[in-house]
């Protein structure tokens, strides 16, 4: 389990290739250096590598596919690209109301060369989908050291929203993280967790409280997931990045999380959950499309239409040969299997989206294209459960408080991207806080939230999402808190 740990500072972007498909709305595009506003000129990106994924990592044996990964910790968000120096061939499923994707026309076009280079999942919804032209500029670059100016790089790409009420920061993945992502891929490793495309992906908004601030507790994090297996000569892969409508379900049919960070208690029955939603469903005039529009902070009404924010993207590689048909046919039966892990599952509040590619390697004449598939769509359930991540461990309130010249160090206005406010003052023994400003899921604009001392120099944040503050100091001074510190954390510098 990660913990929060301790220490001054905020952590530098983070370039990590993901898988992502989701729309942005109303977001701001910031370039690579570019300051955004309410925030600092953006650090450099860097590239993640196993040390930065602990031992939450995939390790498999595919030497034609090398994986990438980079972040923006500023965001956070990330991207996640697999490269195919030689090249593989392509099909595509793309289903649910609102995809993000590039490319998808010409891997419905029947092609049996192998003509795609990359595939690029990130953050970002509809801004991240330059890392994917940013990947494709990379291998330009590789090629033209080369001296080989006439090939054109393929690359598909797809994206997550991992903005709206989750996070402050409107940075979104781009063309450098996109090119850093390709630069760092290598083979055999998969990254497991909050990391590159997932980030800052969640599930299961359909079971959340919406209208409450209190209620969006039970909106639990995400990430990316993946899993391996070798059946004879042929190896499949499934990778994928869940940031669904729905909850993650296990084997056994339960919800594997249900809170933000909570590990405690099992959660329900998927069954359960279902009869409770539609319990409540029953007592109101409910609108089908109510819940993830009331993420964007639109109308509780899904007649406007337009991008919604959740979906779940995805990537199938094997070696063995298989003509375009089948391989088509491989990427609906596996999708179309991911509604047991997901539920529900490609909605029209979902943009979801899977890439099916195989190296043409091997013939397997054992293993038809039925069996194929159920071994693929048994790894994709592996791959969306491997996709949950570590919470950081929970402090424990402290029995004794700080004294009143310590706590008055931490005394001041601290400024959010956005510009929302968490003004901090000596009450009653302890701290408190009142945030003015956009406050997304942690805040409520005007409201005044005790924060509790806790070990490790951390404070609780009042209420039932649990979130934790961590104040930095520089020279002995403190310069800033850091909101949720760990693969979620989001940094207010302390205003003068």
């Amino acid at each position: 389990m990660t913990s929060f740990g301790t220490g001054s500072g905020a952590r530098g972007l983070v370039v990590r290739a993901t898988a992502s498909g989701a729309l942005l709305a109303g977001a701001a595009v910031l370039l690579a250096a570019a300051p955004a506003a309410g925030q600092a000129t953006r650090t450099p990106a860097r590239v993640v590598t196993s040390a930065d994924a602990g031992g939450r990592v995939l390790h498999f044996d595919f030497p034609a596919m090398r994986v990438g990964v980079a972040e923006y910790d500023e965001g956070p968000t990330g991207t996640t690209a697999f490269y195919f120096p030689e090249g593989v061939m392509a099909a595509a499923d793309v289903r649910g109301g609102a995809p993000g994707t590039v490319n998808v026309p010409a891997a419905r076009l029947g092609y049996e060369d192998r003509w795609l280079s990359a595939v690029v999942l990130s953050g970002g919804s509809w801004y991240g989908l330059s890392a994917a032209t940013g990947a494709a500029n990379q291998i330009k670059d590789l090629r033209l050291a080369k001296g080989d100016y006439d090939d054109i790089a393929g690359v598909m790409g797809a994206i997550i929203y991992d903005v709206g009420w989750r996070r402050f920061s409107r940075v979104t993945p781009d063309d450098s993280l996109g090119r850093a992502a390709l630069r760092s891929a290598r083979p055999g490793w998969f990254p497991l967790g909050a990391h590159g495309a997932g980030r800052f992906a969640m599930q299961g908004y359909y079971f959340a409280e919406p209208d409450s601030l209190e209620g969006m507790a039970s909106w639990p994090h995400s990430g990316e997931g993946g899993a391996f297996r070798t059946i004879g000569p042929t190896k499949i892969g499934v990778f994928t990045v869940v940031n669904a409508l729905g909850t993650i379900v296990d084997r056994q049919g339960r919800a594997v999380r249900c809170r933000r960070n909570e590990t405690g208690d099992p959660c329900p029955t998927i069954a359960e959950m279902l009869a409770r939603r539609s319990r409540a469903l029953g007592g109101a005039e409910a609108q089908p499309g109510a819940v993830a529009e009331a993420e964007a902070g639109a109308a509780a009404d899904s007649s406007a239409g337009g991008p919604t924010g959740n979906t779940t993207i995805t990537l199938v590689v094997t070696n063995q040969k298989l003509p375009y048909w089948e391989l088509q046919r491989l990427a609906v039966q596996v999708h179309t299997s991911m509604a047991r892990a997901i539920q529900p599952f490609s909605t029209q509040e979902d943009g979801d989206a899977l890439y099916a590619v195989t190296t043409g390697e091997v013939d397997n004449p054992a293993l038809g294209s039925v069996e194929l598939g159920v071994a693929a769509a048994e790894l994709a359930w592996d791959a969306v459960l491997s996709a949950v991540p570590e919470l950081p461990a929970p402090p424990e309130p402290l029995t004794s408080a700080p004294g009143p010249e310590e706590l008055g160090r931490y005394a001041g206005a601290y400024t959010f991207p956005g510009g929302g406010t968490l003004s901090v003052a000596v009450a009653d023994r302890g701290l408190v806080g009142r945030f003015a400003g956009e406050g997304r899921m942690y805040f409520r604009d005007g409201a005044r939230y005790r924060l509790t001392p806790a070990e490790h120099g951390l404070f609780l944040v009042e209420g039932r999402a649990h979130d934790v503050i961590r104040f930095e100091r520089s020279g002995g001074e403190v310069t800033g808190l850091t909101l949720d510190p760990g693969p979620w954390g989001t940094r207010a510098p302390r205003r003068e």
